[in-house]
């Protein structure tokens, strides 16, 4: 049965903290740990986990603000379940940010936590739901206001994060999940396929391949997709819904080719090219896939982050966070991105880099009604020695251009063609004749009219015009994208190296690990600018109290004076009186 957590707003009466010195109250409460409970553990929306319990009269849930607090602690410090659990007993900070104020009293235990985390796995894999990004996205929307931050102006960024999977060469990744399916079988299966599997199953995965030497390999995995071909088939009518099952067909699919499915030495292995990137990278993670980026290989997701970016702000919390398979292109992630910000908050600007720029990207944006400001555009650069389409001057709406003026100053109309996103200008022969460009105009003459065509598409319409949203943005001031990649460090700093290897594996679990971090991210962010506007509030409070002292003193002064002056006082007057 589902209850909300309240008890934490009323001390209790073997209150811990209140033992502690006031210089030791005030240094706790202004820690990272009191930032925590108040942003944090006091704002969390715990009715958004409510599904996940039963709805009858049954024994209370723990505490949902304090499971969910500690994953957020977990990811944000990157700490180990076992490391976790000591912290969760012994730090008082941490055991103060979660609302407990009382050293003997406990938390939960591990299996609790476990048992949470399956449960919400299970929720967003049933429902597609995710409880931690409504959490993350209801508490970032409260803090944005409290701060007052401006939202119309956010940046964007990815990074590569890997999944916690072992790098499986071919044959040892085919022959793994071959073994794996075997588990599923019957005794009397077993027992009937012993002697076809016997080779493959008397040793682990990894001691076969080590067996194997250079030259033979591919005449192992070719002998070993010849036995998953007779399996699958004869497997099919007992185990074909079996998880097991589908995995070995899915493998064998992606890693080898039959001409004729009732022969199975017609079977050929594929070339290593013929891989897809979505292809099984290991039977441990069935949605991490494989993607090389400036000369390395990844395997695993990519995180897409947003946040604020505006000038103004005194801080910049992000906004938004995404997870996908690392074969999902920048320009997909921004599409998904928009629906939500802009439904969220007040967005008018967006500065991304070349990768998110696509005509998909850009129809999105103009549906939100959001700028994009890109520091560069994917694909070939325009001849130097023709005039580009960006020097031209586009008047009218985005998806409805209305009239287009050429270097030259020659401002036309710009008419629909026969198909649909195709437009034709034409400017006059007789003004084109004096233009110095005209031999390098994309704009032609024509033979039976004293007119020069230009005919373009919506696609290089908007082409043009993100080119000359980027050379504004060069040309301008500082452009306001690039802090984003020490907020794409800070998300991966507490797994390690820039290959960042997660603790965990799975869409679902990479995706609760990283929202978790982006929270903290956030919370450091305010604990760090409350600590400064603290410190601003304390040294004005000191130099007004210094001027009062010494207003103070300069009136017991002049008062003196003035006894012993009495006559004189105004002529002779010290100056500091």
């Amino acid at each position: 049965m589902f209850r909300c957590f309240t008890e934490h707003l009323q001390n209790g009466l073997f209150d811990t903290v209140t033992n502690l010195s006031p210089a030791r109250q005030e240094r706790l409460e202004t820690s990272w740990a009191g930032e925590f409970y108040h942003e944090v553990f006091c704002r969390l929306d715990e009715t958004l986990f409510a599904p996940l319990y039963a709805d009858i009269p049954s024994r209370p849930n723990i505490p949902v603000n304090r499971l969910v607090g500690i994953e957020i602690l977990k990811s944000g410090y990157g700490w180990s379940d076992e490391e976790l659990f000591d912290h969760l007993n012994f730090d008082l900070q941490v055991r103060y940010a979660l609302g407990v104020r009382e050293l003997e009293s406990e938390i939960c235990t591990l299996r609790t936590i476990y048992n949470f985390r399956r449960r919400v796995s299970q929720y967003m894999q049933t429902t597609g739901k995710d409880p931690f990004a409504a959490v993350f996205a209801q508490i970032t929307d409260e803090q944005l206001a409290a701060l007052h931050l401006d939202t119309r102006q956010q940046r964007m960024d990815s990074t590569q994060v890997g999944s916690n999977i072992r790098q499986y060469s071919r044959l040892r990744l085919v022959l793994e999940v071959l073994q794996r399916a075997t588990r599923m079988l019957s005794a009397a299966d077993q027992e009937q396929y012993a002697a076809l599997l016997q080779p493959y199953v008397q040793s682990n995965a990894g001691q076969y391949c080590y067996r194997v030497a250079a030259d033979a390999y591919t005449e192992h995995l070719t002998q070993l997709g010849q036995v998953i071909a007779q399996l699958l088939t004869a497997w099919a009518p007992t185990y074909a819904e079996d998880p097991a099952y589908r995995c070995l067909a899915r493998v064998f699919a992606e890693h080898f080719t039959v001409a004729d499915p009732m022969t199975p030495t017609t079977l050929t292995v594929k070339a290593p090219a013929e891989l897809s990137a979505a292809s099984l990278q290991s039977p441990d993670d069935l949605e991490a896939t494989y993607r090389e980026k400036q000369g390395r290989g990844y395997r695993g997701y990519v995180v897409n982050v947003t946040e604020t970016c505006s000038p103004d702000n005194p801080l910049q919390l992000i906004t938004a966070v995404q997870v996908a398979p690392n074969n999902t292109d920048d320009q997909d992630l921004l599409v998904a991105a928009l629906p939500d910000l802009d439904t969220r908050m007040p967005l008018n600007d967006l500065h991304i880099d070349g990768g998110y720029v696509g005509p998909a990207a850009t129809r999105a944006a103009q549906a939100a009604g959001v700028n994009l400001h890109p520091t560069a555009i994917r694909g070939a650069q325009p001849d130097p020695e023709q005039v580009s389409l960006a020097q031209f001057t586009w008047e009218g709406a985005a998806d409805a251009p209305a009239q287009v003026t050429c270097p030259h100053d020659q401002t036309v109309p710009l008419t629909s063609g026969r198909v649909a996103g195709r437009y034709r200008a034409a400017f006059a022969a007789s003004t084109c004749a004096d233009c110095p460009l005209r031999e390098r105009c994309p704009a032609q003459p024509r033979k039976r009219q004293p007119v020069r065509t230009l005919l373009v598409t919506q696609r290089q319409i908007e082409v043009a015009l993100l080119r000359q949203a980027c050379a504004a943005t060069a040309s301008g001031p500082p452009h306001l994208r690039p802090p984003v990649e020490a907020t794409m460090r800070s998300v991966k700093h507490p797994f390690g190296d820039e290959r960042t290897q997660l603790p965990v594996r799975g869409q679902r679990r990479v995706t609760m690990l990283l929202t978790g971090v982006a929270m903290m991210i956030n919370l450091r962010r305010i604990w760090r600018y409350r600590i400064t506007e603290r410190a601003k509030t304390i040294q004005e409070t000191a130099n007004l109290a210094g001027e009062t002292l010494l207003s103070r003193w300069r009136q017991r002064l002049r008062n003196l004076w003035r006894r012993l002056n009495p006559a004189g006082f105004s002529r002779y007057a010290p100056t500091w009186c």
